[in-house]
């Protein structure tokens, strides 16, 4: 399995970005969007995906099928696809929310037994974590930490400020520290190796470092 965490890309994929994806991602291959809401934002969740397989596009990589995983498709089916897919997608959005739709369509272990290429981006990787930390610095309704998907050991925070690093998180990093992940940065991890794009911080005990 491949494990790519991002954040968010407001102008689309960086050049970097790319270069990763057209390493483990070739055209042809299937996609499939997990949405974050299952059943209410279903224009919402197709616009989405679109919009990034329209990154895709645009860095060279077209898919040889796509299946957006939401209340659409019957558990089994969704239960399928990931299974199925070489490219799962864990889209952003709430993720308590997004995990509990994970969990009662019978989706985790099937995430956990991929073989290809899982991206999170934003709650998707909050959700990729063992552990996740959903703060209010993050735009939560309010603070939960829940086990999630462990497919990394480490627990992350998107959409990180480092200008802005709130005391909320200084305080959480006694307990749970936390990769800080900018917008346009990722973190990608592989069998024995960890590597990083852009602007990525390491939150522990209240001390910040800067990784990449």
């Amino acid at each position: 399995m491949v494990k790519i965490l991002t954040s968010g890309f407001p102008n689309g994929f960086p050049n970097d970005f790319s270069k990763v994806l057209r390493k483990y991602i070739k055209t042809g291959m299937k996609f499939a969007f997990v949405a974050s809401e299952f059943e209410n934002i279903h224009e919402k969740t197709d616009w989405y995906c679109n919009h990034f397989l329209k990154m895709f596009s645009d860095c060279g990589i077209t898919f040889g099928s796509v299946d957006v995983i939401d209340s659409r498709m019957s558990k089994e089916k969704a239960q399928d696809t990931v299974r199925n897919a070489d490219v799962l997608w864990l889209a952003g959005g709430d993720t308590p929310t997004q995990f509990a739709y994970l969990e009662s369509y019978g989706v985790i272990p099937c995430i956990r037994e991929h073989k290809g290429v899982v991206i999170g981006i934003s709650a998707g990787s909050i959700n990729m974590a063992k552990t996740a930390v959903c703060t209010l610095t993050c735009e939560h309704d309010k603070l939960e930490i829940y086990e999630a998907l462990g497919l990394v050991e480490f627990s992350v925070e998107p959409h990180f400020d480092k200008d802005n690093i709130t005391d909320e998180l200084l305080v959480l990093s006694e307990e749970y520290p936390l990769y800080g992940i900018c917008d346009d940065s990722a973190i990608i991890s592989t069998e024995g190796n960890t590597s990083y794009i852009g602007d990525i911080f390491f939150i522990d005990n209240r001390h910040i470092t800067r990784v990449f």
